[in-house]
């Protein structure tokens, strides 16, 4: 039993296969396809254009690892095309890490400097460093948990 957002994506994968050459579509075993058919929900509407480059097409992330094994397994047809397939791959995945990087880079939303001297207090005395306390706040969830424990009389 497959779950139902891998269902939707054998779905989507079947209506991007409908768009590609048929010589391609031979190359896939039939008892994969009977697979994918058998498991592939019924309810859920793919609509793209097939015009559109793959990589513009908005597909669920489990269609695109699909679509990704059987070019690598069926598509590709000599290792050096398989090596060439998994370096571009990986390629692609370092340009994306370094979007997200840029994008959110943690640097800047934990920069050190600030992040320390906000939370601790350094005091230098007699070349001793000594840390002050900071007192501790309870969460929501916390505080949350410790009253119902309380009202079954449960040590917290």
């Amino acid at each position: 039993m497959v779950s139902t957002k891998e269902a939707n994506a054998m779905a989507e994968v079947i209506h991007f296969l409908k768009g590609i050459q048929q010589k391609d579509i031979d190359k896939i075993p039939k008892k994969f396809m009977k697979y994918l058919n058998d498991n592939a929900s019924k309810d859920y509407e793919c609509t793209f254009d097939y015009t559109k480059p793959l990589k513009d097409l908005d597909l669920l992330e489990e269609t695109r690892g699909i679509i990704a094994m059987i070019c690598y397994n069926y598509w590709c047809n000599s290792i050096s095309e398989k090596e060439e397939y998994v370096k571009k791959l990986c390629e692609n995945e370092e340009k994306h890490e370094e979007e997200l990087r840029e994008k959110y880079n943690p640097d800047e939303i934990f920069n050190k400097d600030e992040y320390v001297n906000e939370y601790y207090n350094y005091a230098e005395d007699d070349k001793v460093n000594t840390l002050s306390m900071v007192k501790y706040k309870e969460s929501f969830f916390v505080k949350f948990k410790h009253f119902f424990l309380k009202l079954f009389h449960k040590n917290v």
